[in-house]
């Protein structure tokens, strides 16, 4: 029998956060969620032919954070290892030296945004900013532009260079248009947002978050009233948005205890999301109610806060 994962516990995952910040809730056991991580990492050197099951995304936030905190290695490095040591073709890869030298996001930023235009030429990438504009336009999200018209092309790419190409058109797409919102911006500033509460810095985490909130909504089509089905429209984020969202409101309920105003913000987040999912999960909708009536007591609004809960 396997042993029971504590809310507090670092998240079986690898992704450094707690269990309550990450995979708490998802569809999946995580458990499964993490031997899929590390399989499609193993896939990866074993064939690149192979499609993640899970997204490239949080494949890149999985390495990212290995090539980020050395500590990292020593409970997930040395297990990854040796299930890459199974595989016979391939018994002399280092996987530390496999996951420091792979490309990643963060690796990308540093390069300015010519040298990335030229690295994408020197693989055979026809990439013309004015034309990129254009193919923005019908997308919302970089990794699927990508796959659309940069991975279609007759690129040249050895070993973990392939990854370059998404990387480099998701940084490309935040320098040339950052005005136009996409799941990639969504899913980095919820992520900088669990760091900052991992570091007990509930403003600028929930400065992040409310940026986030803005762009979901803002780019799910009105027509879709849940989060569930908003979860179905924006499929390639690290974190759900049905998990997210509730973890929002706690998040402004931690911060309120250092300065009360974000009562006021945990008011209109929960009013705007009854407004905005109204056919969620009645559990969801029953906790965004719930966290409203808890704000509205703690303002001295005591009467609202009956009412929203139902009594008399």
């Amino acid at each position: 029998m396997s042993k029971k994962i504590g809310r507090n516990d670092p998240c079986p995952c690898g992704s450094g956060k707690k269990y309550k910040h990450c995979c708490l809730g998802r569809s999946k056991v995580v458990t499964e969620n993490q031997t899929t991580i590390k399989q499609t990492t193993i896939n990866q050197v074993a064939s690149k032919s192979e499609r993640p099951e899970i997204s490239r995304l949080a494949i890149m936030r999985f390495k990212q954070r290995l090539q980020d905190k050395p500590e990292g290695w020593e409970q997930i490095g040395k297990q990854i290892g040796k299930q890459i040591e199974q595989y016979s073709d391939h018994k002399d890869i280092n996987f530390k030296e496999f996951i420091l030298e792979s490309w990643s996001l963060n690796k990308v930023k540093k390069m300015s945004t010519l040298e990335i235009i030229e690295k994408l030429e020197s693989m055979n990438i026809d990439f013309e900013i004015e034309r990129f504009k254009e193919q923005a336009q019908n997308y919302i999200s970089a990794i699927q532009l990508a796959e659309d018209h940069y991975y279609t092309q007759n690129f040249q790419a050895e070993g973990e260079d392939e990854d370059f190409i998404w990387l480099a058109i998701i940084e490309l797409w935040n320098r040339i248009i950052p005005e136009k919102y996409n799941m990639e911006m969504i899913d980095d500033l919820i992520q900088d947002g669990y760091d900052d509460i991992e570091n007990r810095n509930y403003r600028d985490g929930m400065e992040k978050w409310e940026k986030a909130w803005n762009m979901i909504t803002s780019i799910v089509p009105s027509h879709i009233k849940s989060v569930t089905d908003a979860d179905k429209f924006i499929p390639i984020l690290t974190q759900s948005i049905f998990n997210w969202c509730q973890d929002f409101q706690i998040g402004l309920a931690d911060a309120a205890l250092e300065d009360s105003s974000f009562h006021l913000k945990r008011i209109k987040y929960c009013q705007d999301f009854c407004r905005i999912f109204p056919n969620s999960d009645d559990s969801i909708i029953k906790n965004m109610l719930r966290a409203e009536a808890e704000s509205y007591a703690e303002l001295g609004g005591m009467e609202i806060a009956k009412k929203l809960l139902g009594i008399n």
